[in-house]
């Protein structure tokens, strides 16, 4: 009988540690699975994102590389000026977001198991996007 009480107390123990653990875990997780939002203001002749060297430092990339897919997405000039991003043209705010989901597409997410946990590894003229979480290469080509 006393196995069995010292059975369950264990039983319980585990459960309350596991519980305790995916607590611990859980908002890490979903926090590093999140795609940050860009923060855009609309100036005279000119479009500012306010938080993008955050957003290339949560997304793990370089952002003079981000810089330069805006930039030829949208044929404008522009510039990283602070932790903001100047664009020399006045662009609606949802044209940036959709050139920014495009860059998402193509150079974040990994196209096998669709996680954002990648890095953009260099060879050549050619973009690796190496996986992670599940370890897949997947070739991307230069942004010109």
């Amino acid at each position: 009988m006393a196995s069995a009480s010292s059975r369950m107390s264990q039983d319980s123990l585990y459960r309350r540690l596991l519980d305790r653990a995916y607590s611990i875990i859980t908002p890490r997780a979903q926090q590093r699975a999140e795609i940050p939002k860009l923060i855009i203001e609309t100036a005279p002749r000119k479009t500012i994102i306010r938080n993008f060297l955050e957003v290339a430092s949560r997304l793990r990339r370089d952002p003079s590389h981000m810089s330069r897919f805006f930039l030829k997405e949208m044929a404008v000039p522009g510039a990283i000026e602070g932790n903001s991003f100047v664009i020399y043209a006045e662009r609606n705010p949802r044209t940036v977001e959709m050139v920014y989901e495009r860059y998402i597409k193509f150079y974040v997410v990994c196209p096998v198991c669709n996680s954002i946990d990648t890095e953009l590894l260099r060879e050549g003229r050619i973009y690796i996007l190496h996986c992670t979480a599940c370890g897949a290469n997947t070739p991307r080509k230069g942004i010109g």
